[in-house]
C-alpha cells in the first residue's frame, strides 16, 4: 500500500499484514479438508482470485503440523503448467527424507520403490499440497491418482490437496477426467462472502492507529 494512502487514513499497518480472519465457513472447510486428508483422499479446494485460498492453505498446513498426525509436503514449483509427476515426487523426497539433499533415483521403478519406503518409515500419513493447481496438465492430475495408489501399495497413505481457481473444479468434472474426478472431494471456498462488513471492521481495527 502507498505510504501516502496509509498516512492519509492513519493506518499503522498494511492491510495485507493484518493477520488471519476466520469465519464459520473457514472453520468448517478446514475441518472437512483435514478429515478428508486423514481418510487418504484427493482433495480440491476451488475459489475465485483474491478469496484468500493461499492464506487458508497455510492455515491448514500449520494446523496439521501442530497436530503432528500428518506429515506435510509442499510443491514449490512455480511453473505449474510444466509440473509433472516426477516433479511432485521430488517434492515428496525433499520433505520426507532425513537428508538435506536427498539422492533421488532417475529410474521410475527405483524412485517409486524408494518413495514407498520413505512414507512407510515415517509411520504417518502424508499430505501433499499443490497451490495454483488449476494450471496442472490433465495427465499430471490423472497421474496423482496412480501416485497415491503406489504409496498405498507400499503400506503408506498419501493424500493430495489441490488448491486453485474454479477452473480446477471444472477440469475435474470433465468426462475425460472421470478417472480422477469421481475419486476427488471438491470443496468450494467463498472467502468472506456474507461476512464482508464484519471483516472490514476487523481489518480496520487491526490496521488503524489508536482512536481512529
Amino acid at each position: 500500500m502507498l505510504t501516502e494512502v496509509m498516512e492519509h487514513f492513519r493506518l499503522e499497518r498494511d492491510l495485507l499484514m493484518a493477520g488471519y480472519y476466520e469465519t464459520d465457513h473457514h472453520r468448517q472447510l478446514i475441518k472437512d479438508v483435514k478429515a478428508s486428508i486423514l481418510a487418504g483422499r484427493l482433495v480440491a479446494v476451488a475459489g475465485v482470485v483474491g478469496s484468500g485460498k493461499t492464506v487458508l492453505l497455510r492455515r491448514i498446513q500449520d494446523e496439521l503440523t501442530r497436530d503432528g498426525r500428518v506429515t506435510v509436503s509442499k510443491s514449490l514449483s512455480v511453473d505449474k503448467d510444466r509440473t509433472t509427476i516426477p516433479t511432485l515426487i521430488t517434492a515428496l523426497f525433499h520433505d520426507l527424507s532425513p537428508d538435506k539433499d536427498p539422492k533421488i533415483p532417475t529410474l521410475g521403478e527405483k524412485r517409486e520403490r524408494e518413495l514407498q519406503q520413505l512414507v512407510r518409515r515415517g509411520r504417518k500419513p502424508v499430505a501433499l499440497f499443490v497451490d495454483e493447481a488449476h494450471d496442472l496438465h490433465g495427465k499430471t492430475l490423472i497421474g496423482l491418482k496412480r501416485l497415491m495408489e503406489v504409496v498405498a501399495d507400499g503400506g503408506g497413505m498419501l493424500s493430495v490437496v489441490l488448491v486453485g481457481h474454479p477452473k480446477l473444479r471444472n477440469d475435474l468434472r470433465r468426462p475425460t477426467m472421470e478417472e480422477i474426478g469421481y475419486r476427488s472431494v471438491v470443496f468450494e471456498f467463498d472467502g468472506m462472502a456474507g461476512n464482508q462488513l464484519a471483516y472490514i471492521r476487523w481489518l480496520l481495527a487491526r490496521c488503524a492507529g489508536e482512536g481512529i
